[in-house]
């Protein structure tokens, strides 16, 4: 068998190996050789002639494991096990699995008698049995449930003698038996299946759509329907190949359980409310209000809940059965505060946080909030989203989608020794959200990473009918038409790995570099289709606005927004009269929030910089309208993000656009926004009837998930300046189906790798 490039050698026929390797001597001592649970009954003997047929007994003891969950005899030491061997049937399959066809049982049954006689003569013909539904053995298989065949008196009693001499002889430590020492609990890994009614939901980039009973037998996830596109929580039992929707939970997300396993709260999007559920079932019980998106809330032992609140502002505290929430951090440190994990005895919080912004974004650290003191310590650097585990282990995830292990002392709210590297392939949202779960069992379950994603670009029309128009599959993000449709700037990685702007030629699909220092992205075309602009970092940790000739004659310059905008400044807008570009930032002097705004910048010198939008809340997206009277923008004031209008630079009052959630606006006429639906992932055209208020007709159109799970960061979709045509990109490395992997026992892993770092 090969395991990850290297060979590995399987133990069936170990006992003619072992006994060609020793001159014949090793079975005719009397050695018993093998894994207990897989011997046949010669083999548990120590027969010296061993046939295939012991083969045929050891692989039908494996299908029955894989039928029913366990091996076909199972006792607390290695004799008692080979004495059920020798003189117990199997059970049948169909005792634990009702649904294995007659055939199936009947040629495992056959597999497992006890006189190798009886068996199949060959693998090959137990294949074929196995694939043949008229297959039957009368009279026998008490594996199938049927008469065991008699054994002759003479032939028991052999067998009977034979365990007897074995019992006496390992009790009295006058005879040696090859077996396995006592071991850990084997660690087992699967892919859990997903159907297409059940697709894996995720609305944010904050985001964990699974949840695991404190047990490990149960998995919560938020699915969502292909055909209506609502989300729902599905409850699977680990043992059960399908999962049940659980009814009341529709829009919910960041599932989670009590600690007795009894309870499922979850929050809604609709309304981010906070919700809990019986685990199998029943009415729905609003816990708080006011939830925010930064991260899935956490249930401690003292039956209080701790949950992120709006906008990355802190984090509060509120009793499971409802009632007035307590505020147990707040932002006036923390620019972002999300993601807790209340630790066993809810003594304290784990969260993530960040401090300040820098050029590439918040950088999240992972902290311990001691609940009875309010006193913050933090912990490990650069994470973005800590777990613990039990037996005094802290687990953190790195932007990259890398996991390590460190140990934690809970007493002291402390980490001791160095890290060690668990996982390298987490999937991880662009602030650097790992989508990992784990147990109070120590089963975990994540969504695997996939590496590097390559894409066509692709467009389509209002019908949703497709055309490749970059053939070339590339890691493209932030795609954007020219105002002429013959060009397209998007961003792509260098030989560095730094973020950079290129062109791409529709007629002579040539793709070339526009940019070359620092990291660019988030394009966006002068109305001539002469310049793009684009946010830059070139050292220090302030953005700036950039401009350069989109057909690289030139270096370009600087547009403006220099030490007044913090952190990410984003130009996402060029109006059609080319005065202004309108970006989001963090402004200097509003850092104590840490809150997005939206600002427009004059192109004319001096390049004068005015507040559009500017709230305690984020707002980000800014879209100006092509007649210029209207900007379209993100807000997440309600706990979600929800898209808005309202007049540009002129003071009016906003109007709701979406509902349900979006992301990703762009216009495609005076009168028509496009955006995702963020709810159900539904490109939907919203058509605006100004008055003296604003009406809004939405129409949903198809279908964004084969597109945009693909992409990773800001607006990945563009409409032609005709409206009719859409830009997406198309990814060829990302399964149309997310399905998780989960792991059981997996502290047992995390044990020996710590161990073998030397960590103990």
């Amino acid at each position: 068998l090969l395991h990850d490039g290297r060979p590995m050698v399987a133990d069936f026929g170990i006992a003619l190996a072992l006994s060609a390797a020793a001159g014949g001597r090793m079975t005719e001592t009397g050695m018993s050789l093998g894994t207990p649970h897989y011997m046949s009954p010669e083999q548990a003997t120590a027969e010296k002639e061993i046939t295939a047929r012991s083969d045929v007994y050891s692989l039908g003891s494996v299908l029955y494991e894989m039928l029913t969950g366990n091996p076909p005899h199972t006792g607390s030491s290695a004799q008692q096990i080979i004495m059920k061997i020798i003189v117990e049937p199997a059970e049948a399959v169909t005792r634990y699995r009702k649904s294995v066809p007659p055939n199936v049982a009947a040629a495992v049954a056959k597999a497992l008698e006890k006189l190798p006689a009886d068996r199949f003569d060959s693998a090959k013909a137990f294949a074929e049995a196995l694939g043949n539904p008229m297959f039957t053995v009368a009279g026998a298989a008490g594996a199938a449930g049927r008469t065991v065949h008699g054994w002759s008196p003479r032939r028991r009693g052999a067998y009977l003698a034979g365990a007897a001499l074995l019992g006496i002889a390992a009790a009295s430590a006058g005879f040696l038996l090859l077996r396995e020492k006592p071991s850990a609990p084997l660690v087992v890994r699967f892919r859990m299946a997903m159907n297409a009614a059940q697709t894996l939901a995720v609305h944010t980039v904050f985001d964990t759509p699974l949840a695991l009973s404190p047990d490990g037998s149960h998995v919560t996830f938020v699915g969502r329907d292909s055909v209506t596109g609502k989300a729902h929580l599905y409850v699977r039992p680990l043992d059960q190949v399908t999962a049940t929707l659980l009814p009341g939970t529709e829009n919910g997300r960041n599932p989670f359980y009590s600690p007795d396993g009894r309870w499922i709260g979850f929050v809604t999007g609709t309304d981010q409310s906070l919700h809990k559920i019986a685990a199998t079932g029943g009415p729905v019980g609003q816990v708080a209000t006011d939830i925010g998106t930064a991260g899935t809330p956490s249930w401690g032992d003292d039956q209080f809940i701790v949950y992120p609140l709006p906008a990355g502002k802190g984090l509060a505290r509120v009793s499971a059965g409802g009632g007035p929430p307590t505020i147990v951090i707040d932002s006036t440190e923390f620019s972002s505060v999300g993601a807790p994990v209340v630790l066993p005895g809810s003594r304290a919080v784990l969260f993530s946080a960040c401090r300040a912004e820098t050029a590439s974004g918040c950088q999240f650290s992972l902290h311990v909030l001691e609940l009875a003191t309010g006193k913050v310590t933090r912990l490990v650097e650069g994470a973005g989203r800590g777990w613990y585990l039990p037996g005094g282990y802290l687990l953190y995830a790195t932007t990259e989608g890398a996991l390590h292990g460190v140990r934690f002392d809970a007493a002291k709210l402390a980490v001791t020794g160095a890290p060690t590297a668990l996982l390298d392939a987490l999937s991880v949202s662009r602030v650097g959200y790992a989508r990992l779960v784990v147990s109070t069992s120590g089963t975990m379950a994540f969504v695997e990473g996939q590496g590097r994603n390559d894409h066509v670009a692709v467009q389509l029309d209002r019908v949703g009918r497709e055309e490749v128009i970059i053939a070339r599959p590339g890691p493209y993000e932030q795609p954007r038409f020219s105002p002429d449709g013959r060009r397209i700037v998007l961003t792509m990685p260098d030989a560095k790995e730094a973020s950079q702007i290129w062109i791409h030629d529709r007629l002579s699909g040539t793709t070339a570099q526009l940019t070359f220092e620092g990291e660019s992205e988030r394009p966006t075309w002068s109305p001539d289709g002469s310049r793009v602009g684009f946010p830059t970092r070139r050292g220090g940790v302030l953005s700036y606005i950039w401009s350069a000739p989109a057909d690289g004659s030139g270096p370009g310059q600087r547009a403006g927004a220099g030490p007044e905008i913090g952190g990410p400044a984003a130009a996402v807008s060029w109006t059609r009269d080319g005065k202004w570009l309108v970006f989001d930032g963090i402004p200097t002097d509003a850092r104590t929030n840490g809150s997005e705004d939206i600002f427009a910048l004059a192109t004319s010198s001096p390049a004068a910089m005015r507040p559009v939008v500017t709230t305690p809340a984020n707002e980000q997206s800014g879209e100006v309208s092509p007649d210029g009277k209207w900007l379209a923008y993100l807000s997440d004031d309600t706990g979600v993000y929800q898209l808005y209008v309202t007049p540009f630079l002129v003071a009016g009052g906003r109007t709701l656009v979406s509902v349900g959630g979006a992301l990703e606006p762009v216009w495609a006429s005076n009168d028509e926004l496009a955006y995702v639906n963020s709810d159900t992932d539904r490109l939907t055209l919203a058509r605006l009837a100004f008055g003296s208020s604003i009406t809004v007709t939405r129409t949903t159109l198809f279908d964004t998930r084969p597109f945009l799970r693909g992409t990773v960061s800001w607006r990945n979709f563009d409409v032609s300046r005709d409206g009719n045509h859409f830009l997406f990109l198309r990814p060829l490395t990302r399964a149309a189906t997310v399905e998780p992997i989960i792991v059981v026992n997996w502290v047992e892993e995390v044990r020996r790798l710590m161990a073998t770092a030397g960590i103990q």
